[in-house]
């Protein structure tokens, strides 16, 4: 998209006047808004409700061009500046491949559900595109979503059953427990819903009388072909031997002291949605739905690569996985640790961003061995030769990434924002191709805050 901001000289008053107030240089002359911007960047603040860093009190975006989020001497104040994206809690956003459109599902409130679509036009001004759309009929008021190919958006929800058992107290027999499960994919060009299924999801008849069961899914991506998409899954366990009355009805306790499952995934035909089936790695016990953001892309090569998190303290930590575009099922020949790679112990991936032909950029913390996460750390993967270069940034162990949602990409350059809660911080920009690292525009924080997206 090309925008030219200055039109007229009224406007032209009015885009100065902007962004003296929103961007500006701080050892310098006062930066305005070139006219012609090719690509804009859009960064993404959650507000804090009633503690530092839960993001729960909304969400703030503000959009600059590429040459300025990289520049050092421009400030960017979303918080003060920026526009409130609807959502109660921290909105959902995605964005189209060339910044020009922001996606955002509302989560929970009244309008939880409610899909919104809003065109970049720099600075606080992001304009509603088409109609909202109510997604919360199929999939709640809190949908886990993604856009999983460009122009395709795919939202799910997957909510435990009550156990199903056999027999009365004491002989209780536990059967089972399953997911009721819903998707629904969206037209993100012309905003509608274009299908949508529900089905109960279970797993095998050994691991369901084990007690194991899907307890979360997110991060939808289509793969290569168009024809399957891939959703990624959070597997508890429950004991079945053992469990507590509530009104006569047993109410089998979680089991947190054997194996985790190992790591599963949802594959659905797209865009029948039909068919469930799940599939197993057996390279790590670990979850592959994330939080907030994209764990899994389609490669260079077609296959899918997919980042696990959760492993348990000791099990040698977060792995990216590879899920083959001949079978769609996983290359269980293929795994990349990070733990291996790094020379670590009990990395954490919080999220990451494949920037094609096998290198990504990995965000992670580390696990200690009260099962915490803590600090923040960046490091360009090589998934071919399974390498690995830590960046050093600064104030690492004061640094959260949980709430991260996006990391973005323009041709050769990536864009990751890096502030501690409530502290002010800076766009890291990495080329993708030379691993080269520099600092770019300062991000204004407000107590309690925190960047947690670059788009």
């Amino acid at each position: 998209m090309k925008a030219n901001l200055i039109k007229t000289a009224l406007f032209g008053a009015v885009a100065t006047a902007f962004s003296l107030a929103s961007c500006s240089k701080n050892d310098g002359p006062d930066t305005t808004i070139p006219e012609d911007v090719d690509r804009w960047i859009t960064v993404s603040g959650a507000m804090m409700d009633e503690e530092a860093g839960d993001g729960n009190g909304g969400t703030m975006v503000y959009s600059v061009s590429a040459a300025q989020a990289k520049d050092p001497g421009v400030s960017i104040n979303v918080f003060d500046n920026g526009m409130h994206v609807k959502s109660q809690r921290t909105a959902r956003l995605q964005a189209s491949a060339d910044g020009d459109f922001l996606y955002n599902i509302q989560y929970v409130g009244d309008d939880g559900g409610i899909f919104n679509k809003y065109s970049v036009h720099g600075g606080k001004d992001f304009r509603p595109d088409g109609p909202e759309v109510e997604t919360a009929t199929y999939v709640s008021t809190s949908p886990r979503w993604l856009k999983a190919a460009e122009g395709v958006g795919v939202a799910v929800r997957a909510a435990a059953n009550d156990a199903v058992y056999e027999g009365t107290n004491p002989n209780f027999v536990f059967k089972y427990r399953r997911a009721k499960t819903d998707a629904i994919t969206l037209d993100l060009n012309d905003p509608k819903i274009t299908k949508t299924t529900s089905f109960e999801l279970g797993l095998s008849e050994d691991e369901e009388a084990a007690g194991y069961y899907v307890s979360r899914i997110d991060v939808p991506v289509i793969n290569k072909a168009g024809n399957k998409v891939f959703i990624g899954a959070a597997v508890n366990k429950v004991n079945p031997d053992s469990y507590t009355l509530e009104e006569g009805v047993p109410v089998f306790d979680n089991d947190r002291t054997r194996p985790k499952s190992w790591a599963k995934t949802l594959v659905l035909d797209y865009p029948s949605l039909a068919n469930p089936k799940v599939i197993t790695s057996t390279q790590t016990r670990g979850n592959t739905n994330g939080y907030r953001s994209t764990m899994q892309y389609v490669g260079t090569d077609g296959h899918v690569y997919q980042a696990t998190s959760g492993e348990a303290v000791g099990t040698g930590g977060s792995k990216i996985l590879r899920i083959s575009t001949e079978t769609n099922d996983y290359d269980n020949s293929y795994v990349f640790s990070l733990d291996q790679a790094l020379g670590l112990t009990n990395t954490y991936i919080e999220t990451w961003r494949y920037t094609g032909d096998g290198i990504g950029f990995v965000v992670y913390s580390l696990v200690n061995n009260a099962g915490e996460r803590t600090g923040g750390y960046i490091a360009r993967v090589d998934l071919n030769n399974k390498t690995a270069t830590k960046y050093t940034i600064p104030n690492e162990a004061a640094l959260k990434f949980r709430q991260i949602q996006n990391i973005a990409i323009d041709g050769d350059d990536v864009y990751i924002a890096v502030a501690a809660i409530g502290q002010n911080g800076n766009i890291y920009v990495f080329d993708r191709k030379t691993g080269e690292m520099t600092v770019g525009a300062k991000l204004v924080n407000k107590t309690g805050n925190q960047y947690i997206g670059v788009y």
